[in-house]
């Protein structure tokens, strides 16, 4: 049956209730809305539900109809389901499980007696939430200048924004790279090695609009250094004589690793 497009914006603005974009979270299910504002004595005998190809073309995926009921697609199957109940004047359908390969534009076609026929048109955005990943870089050792820490990896749709949270002085470096349905981010943190750094946290913070809350991979530092050793017990003015007791000498020394102490004489 041939649609008759409506070429009144505001009559359409008065009779349909729809967005104009409606954005999912990955794996999540999303409403795509149309509902109509019928008036008395006024009945929505179908609603058709299509997508527009990358092509131009449309390819169906549900009709809602007043007499015959609910016919999806086989390829929506079990993917598509209708949203209200009772009249049609309410058209939306629930999309489950989104993806990204259902993004694009939706369109909204009713049959209405004795109207005529109304369209809408919505566009759907998909939002993958990145899951991060963490990177070391090589051991780091007091004295060997700028160093790289650690790397934090994150690919979504769209870009996440990836920083650092540290008490820790050092610089970072980010990278972007695009991908056909998502982007990435890769952030490298340099540091100059130094032993206040030893034990000290650095978070890999992503922020993301799929995300609830922000993301968060947290290291402990580990800086390898050692310290001038001291001796301690034999001072001036505690002169050692022949037959002197409990006489000791101690070894101080500080390091990480903890270092490992030999005598000679």
């Amino acid at each position: 049956m041939p649609f008759l497009s409506v070429v009144s914006p505001g009559l359409l603005a008065r009779v349909l209730e729809s967005r104009s974009s409606v954005t999912a979270v990955f794996g999540k299910d999303v409403v795509l809305p149309c509902s109509y504002q019928a008036t008395p004595g006024e009945t929505v005998l179908q609603v058709t539900w299509l997508k527009r190809g990358e092509g131009g073309q449309s390819v169906e995926l549900a009709i809602l109809n007043s007499e015959h009921g609910v016919h999806i697609q086989e390829a929506y199957a079990g993917r598509v389901l209708r949203q209200g109940q009772g009249s049609l004047v309410n058209g939306s359908v629930l999309l489950k499980n989104a993806v990204q390969a259902d993004e694009g534009s939706y369109e909204c076609h009713l049959i209405t007696f004795p109207r005529g026929n109304f369209e809408s048109h919505l566009a759907l955005k998909v939002l993958v939430p990145p899951l991060p990943t963490l990177n070391l870089g090589p051991p780091l050792e007091e004295g060997q200048g700028r160093t790289l820490a650690a790397s934090c990896t994150a690919e979504g749709n769209p870009i996440p924004t990836v920083t650092w949270e540290t008490e820790v002085h050092g610089t970072a470096k980010n990278q972007e790279s695009s991908h056909s349905r998502s982007a990435s981010v890769t952030s490298e943190f340099y540091l100059v090695p130094g032993r206040s750094m030893h034990g000290k946290a650095l978070t890999c913070v992503v922020s993301h609009p799929g995300l609830q809350h922000q993301k968060r991979i947290t290291h402990t530092l580990s800086v390898a250094y050692l310290s001038d050793a001291s001796i301690l017990g034999h001072e001036p003015e505690q002169d050692w004589m022949e037959g002197k007791e409990g006489a000791s000498l101690k070894c101080l020394g500080d390091g990480n690793p903890p270092p490992n102490y030999n005598w000679s004489r």
